[in-house]
């Protein structure tokens, strides 16, 4: 009886050991501090994030950031770019005629300069993935509207993800962040202090939440180390319907004979079917570690899951005999084979509303469900369309895809 009294105590310990710890009300204290952002519950709102980055890339706007904001933005984006526009055009350029506008054409944010017919598009991504080629379809839009002007795509995610389209540079919060405390600074003393106090709850709120080399984040690692079993208790009852969502799509291509799993994150499941596990489709690099060419990817968002076929890095002769097989139904129609990765089919087969479903239950079926509608109904089609790519390498000649 006392060893069970004492094992019904043991959570209890763990949990007082946690509350008291010095460095977990530093945590709390440190999350209780005010921020505009967060009060307004304004953290995860993307929309709320180009609004605010558009407001402060116009030169045009009443927070007497003039064009500082948007050439620091600028430089940062270009670091290293040493053909087209380079950082050293924008130091030198005037850019405080630069017009700002918001979803022209769908795209988050448009800046446009008529004085040095330079035009930049941005794609702000805070919680969810690419969609329907918009990469793609917005720089084309760009690129016929200001016909013969300097074209800049750029591509905001949180941690600097590739872009699909090579054309576009990519671009972490954390550099934003950078550049909001560059620019303060440097404007110190003479910023207007309501506009000084908005960046600095701008960037405090990006460190909280959203950057990985942020006090918090390191606070919290400390803490978890530890106090690893209480924080796994509470976690327990907590459920992460992305962890669980990756875990029941990883255990069904698994327990599927005729399908492989490939290096997969939370936010990332990638599979092949076994029928194209062929060697002359794994000689590619820099997508996942097992090089294969051709890879099935499922997006796993809380805004949705779709399921995206991809054209990796890889052998352009092999690439292109790919890319040739797509170019028909029921694939999506990329435009064109682009050098790095090109997406050619995807298919939304989760709404954001499933994952807020409340039961974990109900949310785990309608996963289960959702998939298995699109392995019986749409990946049959596919891999009939993909069927000459398992004989790719085996053909004679085949000496030149491998070129």
């Amino acid at each position: 009886m006392a060893s069970t009294g004492n094992a019904a105590l043991e959570p209890q310990r763990l949990l007082h050991e946690l509350i008291s710890d010095v460095e977990f009300q530093r945590l709390e204290l440190l999350l209780r501090k005010f921020n505009l952002f967060e009060a307004l519950n304004l953290v995860w709102h993307e929309i709320r994030h180009s609004d605010l980055l558009a407001y402060l890339l116009d030169p045009q706007q009443n927070h007497g950031l003039r064009d500082m904001f948007l050439k620091a933005f600028l430089r940062e984006t270009l670091k290293g770019v040493t053909e087209g526009v380079t950082p050293i055009d924008i130091d030198v350029w005037n850019l405080s005629g630069a017009g700002v506008v918001r979803e022209w054409q769908n795209i988050d944010i448009l800046i446009r300069d008529d004085a040095n017919r330079f035009v930049v598009l941005i794609e702000n991504k805070v919680k969810s993935g690419e969609h329907d080629n918009q990469l793609v379809r917005y720089y084309k839009c760009v690129d016929e509207e200001y016909r013969g002007w300097n074209v800049v795509a750029v591509y905001l995610t949180l941690e600097k993800a590739d872009p699909s389209d090579e054309r576009y540079m990519p671009l972490g919060y954390d550099q934003v962040c950078q550049v909001l405390q560059n620019v303060s600074a440097l404007l110190e003393g003479t910023l207007n202090p309501d506009v000084r106090l908005m960046l600095e709850h701008y960037a405090d709120m990006l460190r909280r939440h959203i950057l990985s080399d942020s006090d918090v984040f390191k606070l919290c690692s400390r803490i978890y180390s530890k106090h690893k079993q209480a924080l796994d208790l509470i976690f327990e009852h907590r459920p992460d319907r992305l962890l669980r969502a990756k875990e029941i799509l990883e255990a069904a291509i698994l327990a599927n004979p005729h399908l492989k799993l490939d290096h997969c994150t939370k936010s990332y499941v990638r599979f092949i079917p076994a029928a194209l596990d062929t060697p002359a489709l794994k000689q590619g690099s820099g997508y996942t570690p097992t090089g294969r060419i051709l890879l099935f990817e499922v997006e796993n968002f809380d805004t949705g899951m779709a399921v995206k076929l991809i054209i990796c890095p890889g052998p352009s002769a092999i690439r292109e005999k790919l890319f040739e097989m797509t170019k028909q139904k029921p694939f999506s129609g990329a435009p064109q084979l682009y050098p790095r990765y090109t997406t050619v089919y995807r298919h939304r087969i989760l709404s954001k509303s499933t994952y807020a479903l409340e039961d974990d239950s109900t949310f785990a079926d309608t996963v289960k469900n959702e998939w298995n509608k699109f392995v019986t109904n749409d990946l049959p089609s596919l891999l009939e369309a993909l069927k000459p790519a398992s004989s790719i390498g085996t053909e004679s000649g085949n000496s030149e895809s491998k070129s």
